[in-house]
């Protein structure tokens, strides 16, 4: 269906710094992995010209993000990973599909996971692995093409990458980037010298989460089947969503809940109606908040890197279901609220407390190495929220993008929340979730809205 016709290494077109690239605490705990995304842009091309431009701008880019084009390298002591920025470059395939864009619907079915490149984990070492990734693929009828991107989590959390793509993209359609849009590489921002204190809070992010009532383990839930789907919320639905929470009071004189505050509760509240768990049964929401704003100084607006605190909230069944969703929401916020200064320090100081940055990993994925084995599916549910992110402002010189996000689907439940491309004020949810309880999650989802 999707054959790949040429592949590229890219490298700076000038010369870069050299030299071992400091990585932070927040980076080594970061999914060993790269983050796969996609753009898709309906715009008439020709497949040479557009790789010629894509692999030009791409030599530019990788100048003023030179870390990108090196390579992992880690310590033996301690396990800790680094960047060496020794200019090998990324790697850039040409693809084209038999397909037309239309085949792929709303690019979360398997298919689409054929428009993103592949990054072999298994045979490979990650030292010799690129740290990005592209492909540009070509639809049938040269009418559409798509832009994936792989990109190693170690070096960059959304917030970056989104930022990196914006900056190619107009590097691409010939403009030039503003002394306010140039990356902030200097990761020391958030180095410590001192020795880690104890945790100055109680870190239920780092505890097991909750299992079925009666289960001593999660496999029979990591066996089931999970498919995508993707939910539209008009301004509309969003604004009822909003006003429910807000209706019976909870926020007690401050700020009305916001939107991802009230379309949260509502997401956790609908996935334990639709699963059918026992009113007794503790569930968790877990999600990810930025930092940059909240540490004492801030970091740089630009600061490119992992910069991400995690944060869990826990209920009963019978608490979410029986409850206001302003309460769910108040839940949702007071995580929210906890992400302060001295809370992402104590989380630090956690990650440096460990002897071996394997240990580290083990608080946040369960596993050594850094495996995403870490369970969060039923009972529980794990929220992204990229409605900050100006993910649909990638115009390469072709119009900006008629869908961008994750590709295909993945093996765990999980939802994201983004800002359509429509710019209309909806919203779409990415939710991945077991096939035997999705319609009736539609179902309670759209139900009071």
């Amino acid at each position: 269906m999707v054959s790949i016709k040429a592949s590229y290494t890219v490298v700076p077109n000038e010369a870069t710094p050299e030299g071992i690239e400091w990585l932070s605490d927040i980076d080594q705990v970061a999914r060993l992995c790269h983050t796969q995304t996609i753009y898709v842009f309906h715009a008439k091309h020709n497949l040479d010209a557009l790789v010629q431009q894509m692999r030009n701008s791409l030599s530019k880019i990788l100048c003023i993000y030179y870390p990108l084009a090196g390579r992992l390298r880690r310590l033996e002591e301690g396990g800790r990973w680094e960047v060496d920025c020794n200019a090998k470059g990324a790697m850039l395939f040409e693809a084209e599909s038999t397909k037309t864009v239309n085949y792929y619907g709303d690019f979360l079915g398997d298919s689409a996971n054929d428009l993103v490149p592949k990054v072999n984990y298994t045979n490979t070492l990650i030292q010799d692995i690129p740290l990005l990734l592209v492909q540009v693929t070509s639809f049938l009828g040269n009418e559409a093409f798509s832009i994936g991107v792989a990109v190693s989590h170690i070096l960059f959390d959304g917030i970056s990458a989104i930022h990196f793509i914006n900056s190619w993209a107009k590097l691409a359609r010939g403009d030039t980037l503003e002394s306010h849009e140039m990356p902030f590489l200097d990761r020391t921002v958030l180095k410590f010298t001192a020795p880690p204190p104890p945790p100055r809070f109680d870190h239920q992010e780092f505890k097991p989460m909750p299992l079925i009532l009666g289960r001593s383990d999660n496999t029979v839930e990591k066996n089931k089947r999970v498919s995508a789907i993707s939910l539209k919320l008009t301004a509309e639905q969003v604004g009822k969503l909003k006003n429910k929470a807000n209706a019976d009071g909870s926020t007690k004189g401050s700020r009305p809940y916001s939107r991802f505050e009230a379309i949260a509760a509502h997401v956790w509240r609908s996935a334990s109606k639709a699963r059918g768990l026992d009113e007794n049964q503790p569930t968790l929401l877990r999600f990810t908040g930025d930092i940059r704003n909240r540490l004492i100084p801030p970091l740089p607006r630009n600061y490119i890197g992992n910069a991400l605190s995690i944060v869990s909230v826990s209920s009963h069944v019978g608490e979410i279901l029986s409850s206001p969703l302003g309460h769910v929401a108040q839940k949702i916020r007071e995580a929210v609220e906890m992400i302060t200064h001295e809370f992402i320090c104590s989380q630090i100081d956690v990650i440096r407390g460990q002897e071996h940055v394997n240990k580290a990993r083990t608080l946040y994925f369960g596993a050594n190495e850094g495996k995403d084995v870490l369970f969060f599916g039923n009972p529980n549910l794990r929220i992204t929220s990229w409605l900050s992110m100006p993910m649909h402002e990638a115009d390469f010189g072709w119009g900006k993008p008629v869908y961008s996000g994750l590709a295909g689907k993945a093996a765990q439940e999980r939802a994201v929340i983004t800002q359509s491309p429509d710019g209309d004020g909806s919203v779409i949810l990415v939710l991945h979730f077991q096939v035997e309880h999705m319609e009736l999650f539609k179902n309670y989802f759209y139900e009071e809205i």
